[in-house]
């Protein structure tokens, strides 16, 4: 992995809204970040978009539910290729809240989660700031 770096070195480019936004539409997996008091906390998700809104589903009294409302989280995703050095990266940041069933069926989109368990509670992160960088091999 190391050789292909040197051998096919990338530079970053900036990506507009428009095509993070695309990305995030069109990629179902990412995570979520937040601080807690134990520190900086990473969470993998899978998501559906609602216009520029992020949405998934959590469970009740997990983590995640207890940091909703509390203050900021990021969601990012990302793809990489380590042979040929590129990819890209998608960084939301914004703020989380609660969301019911109806508003979802509203916007005609339910997020299914992947994972077993009852994940009942319907997560909504309106996003203040998205960016995006591409690698783009040279």
């Amino acid at each position: 992995m190391y050789l292909a770096a040197r051998w096919f070195p990338g530079h970053l480019t900036q990506m507009d809204r428009a095509e993070c936004l695309d990305l995030l539409d069109r990629n179902e997996v990412g995570r979520v970040a937040f601080g807690d008091p134990a520190g900086p906390l990473v969470l993998p998700v899978n998501h559906v978009m609602v216009g520029e809104r992020i949405v998934f589903r959590t469970a009740p009294r997990t983590v995640i539910s207890n940091h909703v409302g509390t203050g900021s989280v990021s969601y990012q995703i990302d793809e990489f290729d380590t042979y040929t050095s590129s990819g890209w990266s998608v960084l939301a940041r914004g703020t989380a809240e609660f969301v019911d069933g109806v508003w979802l069926k509203a916007h005609d989109v339910e997020p299914e989660p992947w994972t077993n368990g009852q994940r009942t509670l319907f997560v909504c992160i309106t996003p203040t700031e998205i960016t995006g960088r591409r690698v783009v091999p040279t």
